[in-house]
């Protein structure tokens, strides 16, 4: 909405220049002529524009801010099951000195037989990972990475609900180990892949009834970029069930499965909040994850609601060792307020739980 704001700006600046030998009949002609262009461009839309600062309280990342601006909107000529489309920023810096700047995109268009997703950005992140996979005896490694991320996927409506279509990130990062005192050259991962959803909700932002289904997979090929190869699977299953006219039951398993030599930021670990809450990222990493979620929400008022959750997971390293895992215990509950009424939108903050560990999570939307 922003962008519109300003291209119709410089279009006024422009006209107002050319018309300043005209006479004053002519002034107000155009003058109407551009206020009819002003009304086009604002009543063609609807539309929610809102700006959420979050608070982070993340061990591993450090106590931070983040800045969420974001915009719903939908063209009022679009057919009304047409879903909204959402373009969203955000902003993040925090005390440990890391940083984010980035921008979302997701759009759907001709009664949603197509869905793009797209995410582009720059981060500078340093992390404090308690992983037995670096550390055997348990202690912490401080990593940092930055650099430029990007991905995107295209899907097509191919039968009711299914939508089949090519994803594609391309991220340009440097790794810094602290244990090793190891600082790693600037390497290229264009991860090419596939992606296979199912989607039967009734309502994108906060569905009460329906299925929503997502199985990926990516290849990363080891070439003069970098001198990681791995395969990745990943699949995320959720259904809404409605109890009455203001609660809702909602279920989610996720899993990746990781093989081959797989980098730090590929790797699985519950402290993403659609994986599992309670944990902050780096806490646990492996190459591959089971989980389960269960979540029960109830929105008491017009704008209040509340969610109550638990949940488990297994994390490990390859498949064929999952007998070797680590068991990864869930719960937790917290307060949503529908920021955006028109879409359905609640700003959530919930608290969780986890195996020795706890997270507090600020968002723009449900977890899952």
């Amino acid at each position: 909405m922003q962008l519109i704001t300003l291209n119709k700006s410089l279009f006024i600046g422009i006209l107002l220049i050319c018309i300043i030998p005209i006479n004053v009949k002519g002034q107000k002609n155009i003058t109407k002529t551009i206020n009819t262009i002003d009304s086009l461009v604002n009543n063609s839309l609807s539309k929610d524009i809102g700006v959420v600062p979050a608070p982070v309280f993340n061990p591993t990342f450090g106590t931070g801010i983040a800045v969420v601006p974001m915009a719903v909107y939908k063209h009022k000529k679009f057919t009304p099951e047409t879903n909204p489309s959402i373009s969203q920023g955000i902003l993040y810096t925090n005390l440990a000195g890391s940083y984010i700047a980035g921008a979302k995109q997701t759009t759907y268009l001709n009664r949603n037989r197509f869905w793009m997703d797209a995410y582009v950005g720059y981060a500078s992140m340093k992390y404090r990972f308690y992983d037995f996979y670096y550390n055997p005896d348990n202690d912490y490694t401080d990593i940092r990475f930055k650099g430029f991320v990007s991905n995107i996927s295209v899907l097509a409506l191919v039968t009711k609900y299914f939508y089949v279509g090519p994803i594609f990130s391309s991220n340009y990062i440097q790794t810094e180990i602290k244990s090793n005192n190891t600082i790693s050259d600037y390497e290229w991962f264009n991860t090419p892949g596939v992606r296979c959803s199912y989607d039967s909700r009734d309502d994108i932002f906060y569905p009460v009834k329906g299925w929503l289904g997502s199985l990926s997979y990516t290849k990363l090929f080891d070439t003069k970029l970098n001198h990681y190869q791995f395969d990745k699977i990943n699949l995320g299953i959720s259904n809404y069930y409605s109890l009455n006219d203001n609660m809702v039951w909602a279920n989610r398993v996720y899993t990746q499965l990781g093989y081959g030599t797989i980098p730090i930021h590929e790797m699985a670990s519950p402290g993403a909040s659609p994986i599992l809450r309670g944990y902050s990222t780096g806490n646990y990493i492996n190459s591959s994850i089971v989980t389960l979620q269960s979540e029960f929400r109830w929105m008491f008022a017009k704008r209040w609601g509340c969610v109550g959750f638990g949940g488990y997971g297994w994390l490990f390293d390859q498949p064929n060792q999952i007998s070797d895992n680590i068991s990864l215990p869930s719960v937790g509950g917290g307060l949503r307020y529908r920021i955006f009424p028109a879409f359905k939108i609640n700003m959530a903050c919930d608290i969780a739980f986890g195996r020795n560990s706890h997270s507090f999570i600020f968002s723009l939307s449900e977890s899952f």
